[in-house]
């Protein structure tokens, strides 16, 4: 993926089911070389639509993603 294009919400949800354990808004960031603001705006979009949830553990926001 070229560094200056946004990943789609379906990449995103993608990347966040191969890891059960949930990801922060920085792995987003890391893995789809964005910045911190488009990871919380595309992770927004995914948890508006219901499909992940958020787990706060300490300073950090997990998300995970919810079988339905």
């Amino acid at each position: 993926m070229p560094a200056d294009s946004i990943p789609t919400v379906k990449e995103v949800e993608d990347f966040i089911k191969k890891s059960p354990q949930g990801v922060s808004i920085q792995d987003v960031a890391r893995e789809f070389k964005i910045s911190r603001y488009e990871s919380v705006y595309l992770l927004g979009q995914l948890i508006g639509a219901g499909k992940i949830g958020v787990r706060q553990i300490g300073p950090v926001k997990l998300h995970y993603h919810i079988e339905k």
